[in-house]
């Protein structure tokens, strides 16, 4: 948005009359136009920070997070209202069904508790009551959360859980769990792999908040970024383990891309995820083949990742650019960087090949092309890149 408030300045300045002004007084001119500009939103001065910065993904299941990793994705605009709009459907939905209150709702992952606050949000809206187990492993965020139930008259309803969500034993099923375990490419934080060690703890006919979500690809021209990538040192913060060139781009990083150019129609559809997932035993490993139509001569520096989520019903959030969320900014999308980048001529098929992939220990993704020439699968067995179970 800032970037096209620019570009208007500066045809609104080419097109004053040269004549009719001094230097002086054309620099007022532009002033004065910049000065009439809208403010940037909360998520445009966030983002005009972060362009095109190369961002290792975090790994919340392995790590524990910061206090001040809380505290910016706490501040998204759009995030926590569409889960108050989900919860709130839910309760609805339940309540049609002729069903009794107080419902159980376990909030899993409750961090510092934005989701506890919404899901308490929804029920007073719907006129209902609730019971609500906030379940949180980071001490840190247990800390707040038990400070905001001495401070809060609302959280009366809310008992705290230290604990793992996929080891805690409930003494109730729960109507509905509610989670933001989401990463850019939808799975890459191990939401798969943290809701179904906690199904256990949900009802028969109980729902998942989100209900699904689907990773997506698009290949983009990136130069810069690409170079970027190639350029980190093997001991960087995402760097990879195999060492070298090698192994920086055989890892993906989050980055709000800004200096790119896509050369296809849109992001295609890669992996996708259900809950609740039954049979519970189904592998959460993925295969994709996505193939792809150059629209013009181009290079091809990698892939740009995305997620859209169904969160309950027609509720949804989205960093997919045809389906985005507009004003959220807690995710910027994945770049899946090329070992060596690919040239196409227009009407050209790039046919890429998509695999996740774990063992006991770590999830991890790799990558290859087949056309229009084979290459060899980046990340294999994820010794650049893995995800901590």
């Amino acid at each position: 948005a800032a970037g096209g408030a620019d570009a208007k300045v500066a045809a609104a300045a080419a097109a004053a009359p040269a004549t009719s002004a001094s230097a002086d007084s054309l620099m007022s001119y532009v002033a004065r136009l910049y000065q009439g500009l809208p403010p940037l939103t909360v998520a445009e001065r966030f983002s005009h920070s972060h362009l095109d910065t190369l961002q290792a993904p975090l790994q919340p299941l392995q790590d524990n997070l910061e206090s001040e990793v809380y505290e910016i994705f706490e501040q998204d605009p759009v995030k926590y209202a569409q889960y108050e709009e989900a919860v709130l459907a839910f309760l609805k939905d339940r309540l049609a069904a002729g069903r009794e209150p107080p419902f159980t709702i376990m909030v899993l992952g409750a961090g510092r508790g934005p989701l506890v606050k919404a899901s308490l949000n929804a029920a007073r809206r719907a006129e209902t009551t609730i019971n609500v187990w906030a379940v949180e492993k980071n001490p840190n965020a247990v800390h707040a959360l038990r400070h905001r139930k001495r401070r809060e008259a609302d959280w009366a309803c809310v008992e705290i859980i230290a604990s793992d969500m996929r080891d805690w034993k409930a003494t109730r099923k729960a109507d509905a769990v509610v989670s933001e375990l989401l990463g850019s490419f939808s799975d890459n934080e191990l939401s798969p792999e943290c809701l179904d060690g906690a199904q256990h703890l949900l009802a028969d006919d109980g729902v998942s908040i989100p209900q699904s979500y689907v990773s997506s690809l698009a290949p983009i021209s990136a130069p810069a970024l690409w170079a970027d990538v190639r350029g980190r040192p093997g001991g960087s913060s995402g760097g990879g383990m195999a060492g070298g060139d090698s192994g920086q781009l055989e890892t993906a990083y989050v980055v709000c891309i800004h200096r790119a150019f896509y050369p296809s129609s849109g992001p295609k559809d890669c992996f996708t995820f259900r809950h609740p997932k039954r049979p519970l035993e189904e592998s959460n490993d993925r295969v994709a083949e996505i193939a792809f139509e150059a629209e013009t001569d181009v290079t091809v520096h990698g892939f740009a990742g995305y997620f859209d989520c169904t969160l309950y019903g027609n509720v949804r959030i989205s960093i997919r650019p045809d389906t985005f969320s507009t004003g959220m900014f807690s995710w910027f999308p994945m770049f899946f960087p090329l070992q060596v980048p690919v040239f196409l001529r227009k009407g050209q098929v790039l046919r890429s090949h998509w695999w996740r992939r774990h063992d006991a220990r770590k999830v991890w993704y790799e990558w290859a092309l087949s056309e229009p020439a084979a290459t060899p699968i980046q990340n294999p067995g994820g010794r650049s890149w893995a995800i901590g179970l």
